[in-house]
């Protein structure tokens, strides 16, 4: 009987063992791919796309609004019989207007869900995998350089200068060793497995605590290259109206102008950049704030020529550049290194502008008095100075005019001491990302469009107030009163627009204002980029 050969028998098993090593190869190559080759995600890719609703309110007006929540609310105050005569009064309107109040008290709950899902739904394309995805970086909790526990926000200044994004706009990453991160909104490329675990996380801050939702968590992250354009979605609602949404804007407009300006595109790159800033500028002085009704109100008052209200302009922009720079390097690392916080919307430093500005009222008006009562002295003994006389050698003239250049540099310094929220946007990314000189440059655009504004805001008033003055009369006597009554006027409503603006930003409190944490949970949590220590 023929022997089986032994070679053979190895032969076969050699065959087999290599069989089975090609089968298990096979099967795992596609993870192998998959861990080589993660998807790059953008913010785009996280937003779902949800299916077309009727949106009824978009097209209403601020008063059908109003109409149907009085509605609303006398459906819920069924007692008060008023407010039940108010509401059927209101469905009448809405009936006029061509809208049943029924129907859209139903299908405002639709919207509510709607825009719900918008903003936290998820896709479920990446879950589960292996992504990159690049954004900014917002610690929670750090110490030293590293951080430990933050979120990645698609603008720079979300949740502290900006509305905060929708929860699946924002991800939340704990590193329980840390990475290293140099400064606040600093912008990385993370790879990581992104999973749908909604989170609320404190936002620890100077003037309290925010809470920040988040949909999205990346865990096993790590630092993964160069990060590359970082793009909000336009599906994605951004939280707040219309002025929110503006900023949001805003934000990664000047964001992405930076980054050209310092890649050196071209002239007409730089170009466009600073004219962002500029026009920036000019409309946001012309919109609330900044100091408007201030300078108005000085100038009506104190009145003089328009060099004096162009020099106004001038000076606001020169302090709300410094100001800017100063306060974001200097300021904000000083309050890092003495609470371990970071400045959220420099409520201080708001605060002591208008204290400011109700201390040049106060000034303003005993000044005011006190020529209230040179009026009334008998005749000969006051000395009028409307400065339209021509007289040299008047030793009051020349005090007057060194109180008013003094006065007008302090009114100065309490307008633009507090930089606006797109000058902060600017320098806070630029000190992040190694772009200061492009940052200040785009301060400086900011800050001249500011200049232009205010210029021209003092000019009309100052125009106004000498318009003013020569229809009412030419005479001494008139002059003098004339002058008297808008010092006086114009002094009051300084001390008032200053004592108003200071009692509102006293009392009013954080949005979303988290409740306190106990001891414990505080002392364990480093509060915002403490890690610059």
């Amino acid at each position: 009987m023929e022997k089986f050969p032994v070679t053979a028998i190895l032969n076969e098993l050699i065959g087999a063992c290599i069989a089975v090593v090609l089968l298990i190869a096979l099967a795992m190559a596609p993870a192998t791919a998959r861990a080589d080759s993660p998807s790059h995600v953008v913010w785009d890719d996280l937003a779902p796309s949800t299916a077309p609703y009727d949106d009824p309110f978009i097209e209403m007006s601020y008063k059908q609004k109003d109409h149907l929540r009085t509605i609303l609310d006398a459906g819920r105050r069924s007692d008060d019989a008023v407010l039940a005569a108010r509401a059927t009064e209101a469905r009448a309107l809405l009936y006029a207007d061509g809208h049943d109040a029924d129907a859209l008290l139903a299908q405002r709950l639709v919207v509510m869900e709607k825009r719900r899902e918008e903003a936290t739904g998820v896709t479920g394309q990446f879950l589960g995998r292996d992504v990159i995805l690049d954004g900014y970086v917002l610690p929670l909790q750090g110490d030293k350089g590293r951080v430990y526990s933050f979120l990645l926000v698609p603008w720079v200044g979300a949740c502290i200068h900006t509305p905060p994004p929708p929860p699946n706009q924002m991800v939340r990453i704990d590193v329980p060793e840390g990475l290293e991160v140099d400064e606040v909104f600093n912008a990385v490329r993370l790879r990581g497995v992104l999973e749908h675990k909604p989170t609320v996380s404190n936002l620890f801050l100077v003037d309290g605590q925010r809470m920040v939702e988040a949909s999205y968590r990346l865990t096993d992250a790590q630092i993964w290259g160069v990060p590359g354009e970082i793009k909000p979605s336009a599906a994605a609602p951004v939280g707040g109206n219309v002025v929110a949404q503006t900023q949001a804007w805003i934000s990664n407009l000047f964001t992405i102008s930076m980054m050209s300006m310092d890649e050196g595109k071209s002239f007409g790159t730089v170009a466009f950049a600073l004219l962002v800033a500029f026009l920036y500028g000019v409309l946001h002085t012309l919109g609330p704030g900044h100091g408007k009704a201030v300078v108005i109100s000085y100038f009506a008052g104190e009145g003089g020529s328009l060099r004096r209200g162009v020099g106004m302009g001038v000076r606001i922009a020169v302090v709300h550049v410094f100001s800017a720079v100063a306060v974001v390097i200097l300021l904000d690392f000083a309050v890092r290194q003495t609470t371990g916080s970071a400045p959220s919307d420099y409520r201080l430093i708001r605060l002591g502008s208008y204290a400011l500005i109700v201390l040049i009222g106060l000034w303003m008006l005993w000044k005011a008095i006190g020529s209230f009562r040179e009026t009334h002295r008998a005749p000969g003994q006051a000395h009028a100075h409307s400065h339209k006389h021509a007289h040299t050698g008047c030793a009051a003239c020349a005090a007057a005019q060194k109180s008013a250049a003094r006065s007008d540099g302090w009114l100065a310094t309490a307008v633009g001491i507090v930089p606006c929220t797109g000058a902060l946007i600017v320098m806070l990314f630029g000190l992040a990302n190694d772009l200061v000189v492009p940052a200040v440059a785009m301060v400086a655009a900011i800050s001249f469009g500011m200049a232009v504004s205010m210029s021209m805001i003092g000019v009309v008033a100052i125009w106004s107030r000498a318009r003013l003055a020569d229809r009412i009369g030419t005479s001494k006597g008139q002059s003098q009163r004339f002058e008297a009554i808008t010092r006086l006027g114009g002094a009051t409503c300084v001390l008032l627009v200053g004592a108003f603006l200071f009692a509102t930003t006293v009392s009013t409190p954080i949005v979303g204002v988290a409740p306190q944490l106990d001891a414990a949970a505080k002392g364990k949590t480093t509060i915002l980029s403490a890690w610059l220590k």
